[in-house]
C-alpha cells in the first residue's frame, strides 16, 4: 500500500507527536516485557529514545484519553525505559552497517537531533551521508545546552553511536563557512545538502551593563557549565520566563550561589517554561520575581546590581496572553553579583549564500518538503521554525529525509503533501472506563541536587513499566469505523496456520479477548468482537498475523517490515 497518498488514521497520541512514533504498538510489547522490540519500534521513527524519554515535552500524554478518566500513560518514561535497558545491558545492540545502495552522496551541516535524525534516515535509505559539526563532539544543543541533571553525556553518547554504528559518518571541529566554504560542498561531490544549524545564538536584551564582567547569554552560560570549571558566589539573576531560562537558573542553583532569582515580565502561569519545571526550580530553591522587566545592569567593571520596572498586563497579545505595560515610576533595584540573559535564541546564517533568510534569521524552507530557494539545497529544525522542541526537530529531519530521497529519485515532492492523518478512537469522553493508578518514578531528593549535576529523575523500573503500560486503553480502532451508527466493518486479523507456532501471545496481549486458540493449540479471531486495533499482528513473534484495513494508526510494518 502506498502510504504517501492514502488517509492514515492515527490514535489521539500518535498523532499528537510531531514525529508520529507508533506509540500503540510500542507500549504494547512494553505490558507484555518485550523491551528490544519496542525499542525497534520507537526507532523506526525516532532514533533518539533515551533522550526524547528525558527531554520530550510529551504533546502524546495531553492527548491521551486516559486524561478523561484519570491521569495520561507515562509514554515518554516508557520510551525511556526500553532505551535505559538496553543502554545498562552488557549485550547493549550495536546497530549494523546499513548496506549503500545509491552513488549520490549528501551533506548535513550540524550534528543536533534534526541533522543525525535526516542522517539517519537517509543512511537507512542505502545513502552515503557526512554530517559537519563545528563542536569538538556531535550532538549539538542537546550536548551544549541541556542540564546534565536532565540529559547525562553518557546517555546522549550512546544514542549518537548507535546512529554512527549504522553508517553515518560525522566530522567534527569542521565549520561549514570557514573550514569548509559552503560552496565547496559542491565540488566536493554532495548532490544535496541539508542544513540544520539550530538556534545556537542568544538574544540580547539590548540594555546598558550587558558588557560587564558577570553578564552571560544564557546558551553560552549553560556551554561554560558543561565544560569548564565555573564556580557562582553571591546572588544570580536569570532574565526569561521559558526553557532555557528555567534550565539557567537550575544550573545557576547547582554551581554553589547563596540565591538565583528569575526575572519574567509577566506572572507565572504565563511563562512559556513547561510548569512542572518551573515546579521543581522552586522546590530547588529558585526565587521568582514577576511583572518585573530589566531596565540597565548596574556595576563598574563588573555586576553589582540590576534595576527593574514593574510591569502590568493589558490587552491580550499576538501569542495570547495579556501584554506586558511598564509602570511608571515604578524602578527598583535588586543586588546581584551575576545575571544570565535567557530571552531567545537564534540562528546564525553567516555561511549560508543567496537571499534566503527570513526577516526572524531563520531560514526559509517549505514546512513539507524542507526546500529552499537554493537549488539542492534543503533545510530544517531549529534553523527553519526558530526555538521549539527536541521532538519537532526531529519530525523535521525525518520529513526532510523522505523529501531528500524523493528528490534523488526524480520523484514529485508534492506527492509529500497528500498525506492525510486523521485522528481516530473508540474511546468518547462518556466512556466508562476502570481507574488505574498511574506509576510514579523516583527522583533524588532536592538536598542532593546542590553542587553537582547528577540525573534529577530516575526513571521507572521494568515492572512498573510493565504496570504502566497495561493501563493504554488501545484506543485506535480500526479505519473503516462507522461512528454514525456506532459499528465497524474492519478487516479482521488473519492467522497463518503454518508460522503459528501456539504460543499464545496474541491471546495475552488482546485488550478486547477476542483472541483464542483452537483445539490444536493454533490462534484463532472471534471476528464479532474484534476492533481491529492490530495489537496482535504487530505483537505476533512469528509474525503469524496479518491485517488487511489501515488499523488506527497501528502500522503493522513499525515491528513487520
Amino acid at each position: 500500500m502506498d502510504h504517501d497518498s492514502v488517509k492514515r488514521l492515527f490514535p489521539p497520541c500518535r498523532l499528537a507527536c510531531p514525529a508520529h512514533v507508533n506509540i500503540q504498538a510500542y507500549v504494547s510489547l512494553v505490558s507484555n516485557g518485550r523491551f528490544s522490540e519496542a525499542l525497534e519500534v520507537i526507532r523506526k521513527q525516532n532514533p533518539f529514545p533515551a533522550v526524547c524519554g528525558r527531554v520530550c515535552f510529551s504533546p502524546c500524554e495531553e492527548e491521551c484519553q486516559r486524561n478523561n478518566v484519570d491521569s495520561p500513560v507515562s509514554i515518554r518514561l516508557l520510551k525511556r525505559l526500553v532505551a535505559d535497558i538496553e543502554f545498562s545491558s552488557e549485550r547493549a545492540a550495536r546497530a549494523e552497517p546499513v548496506p549503500r545502495r545509491w552513488e549520490e552522496r549528501i551533506a548535513v551541516v550540524g550534528s543536533g537531533p534534526s541533522g543525525l535524525t535526516a542522517a539517519y534516515e537517509l543512511v537507512k535509505m542505502g545513502y552515503h551521508v557526512t554530517v559537519f559539526e563545528r563542536e569538538p563532539k556531535p550532538g549539538g544543543m542537546l550536548r551544549s545546552c541541556l542540564p546534565l541533571y536532565r540529559l547525562p553525556e553518557d546517555v546522549l553518547d550512546a544514542e549518537i553511536r548507535f546512529i554512527i554504528d549504522s553508517g553515518v559518518d560525522i566530522k567534527t571541529n569542521v565549520e561549514i563557512g570557514e573550514d569548509i566554504p559552503f560552496d565547496d560542498l559542491w565540488t566536493q561531490g554532495f548532490k544535496v545538502v541539508f542544513v540544520a544549524t539550530g538556534a545556537p545564538r542568544s538574544l540580547s536584551l539590548r540594555i546598558e551593563g550587558e558588557d560587564l564582567e558577570g553578564v552571560f547569554q544564557a546558551l553560552d552560560f549553560l556551554r561554560i557549565a558543561h565544560s569548564e570549571d565555573l564556580e557562582l558566589r553571591g546572588r544570580v539573576a536569570v532574565i526569561g520566563g521559558g526553557d532555557v531560562a528555567i534550565d539557567s537558573a537550575r544550573t545557576a542553583i547547582r554551581l554553589g550561589p547563596e540565591d538565583v532569582t528569575v526575572i519574567y515580565r509577566r506572572q507565572r502561569g504565563e511563562m512559556p517554561a513547561r510548569a512542572k519545571e518551573v515546579d521543581e526550580a522552586e522546590r530547588e530553591g529558585v526565587n521568582f520575581e514577576f511583572l518585573a522587566s530589566p531596565t540597565r545592569i548596574l556595576g563598574l567593571g563588573r555586576v553589582s546590581g540590576i534595576e527593574c520596572v514593574r510591569m502590568r498586563l493589558g490587552e491580550l497579545d499576538d501569542s495570547g496572553r495579556r501584554h506586558p505595560i511598564r509602570i511608571l515610576d515604578s524602578e527598583f533595584e535588586l543586588p546581584v553579583d551575576f545575571v544570565v540573559e535567557a530571552i531567545g535564541e537564534t540562528a546564525d546564517l553567516s555561511f549560508l549564500f543567496g537571499d534566503i533568510a527570513t526577516r526572524w534569521r531563520t531560514i526559509e524552507a517549505d514546512p513539507t518538503t524542507c526546500e529552499t530557494n537554493i537549488a539542492r539545497v534543503f533545510a530544517g529544525g531549529d534553523v527553519v521554525t526558530g526555538p521549539a522542541s527536541v521532538i519537532d526537530a526531529i519530525a523535521s529531519g525525518r520529513r526532510a529525509a523522505r523529501a531528500i530521497d524523493l528528490y534523488l529519485r526524480g520523484g514529485n515532492l508534492d506527492a509529500l503533501r497528500e498525506e492525510e492523518l486523521e485522528e481516530t478512537s473508540w474511546v468518547k469522553k462518556e466512556t466508562a472506563l476502570e481507574r488505574k493508578s498511574k506509576q510514579e518514578e523516583a527522583h533524588i531528593p532536592v538536598e542532593a541536587r546542590r553542587c553537582n549535576f547528577s540525573e534529577v529523575e530516575l526513571g521507572l523500573t521494568q515492572t512498573q513499566g510493565m504496570i504502566e503500560a497495561l493501563r493504554c486503553l488501545h484506543c485506535g480502532p480500526c479505519s473503516e469505523c462507522l461512528v454514525e451508527e456506532d459499528l465497524c466493518e474492519h478487516e479482521s486479523p488473519e492467522v497463518d496456520t503454518k508460522d503459528c507456532s501456539g504460543c499464545g501471545t496474541c491471546v495475552t496481549i488482546c485488550p478486547f479477548d477476542v483472541m483464542e486458540k483452537d483445539e490444536d493449540g493454533i490462534a484463532k479471531v472471534n471476528e464479532d468482537a474484534c476492533k481491529g486495533c492490530g495489537i496482535c499482528a504487530a505483537s505476533c513473534p512469528e509474525r503469524a498475523i496479518t491485517i488487511g484495513g489501515l488499523t488506527g494508526g497501528l502500522m503493522i510494518e513499525a515491528v513487520a517490515d
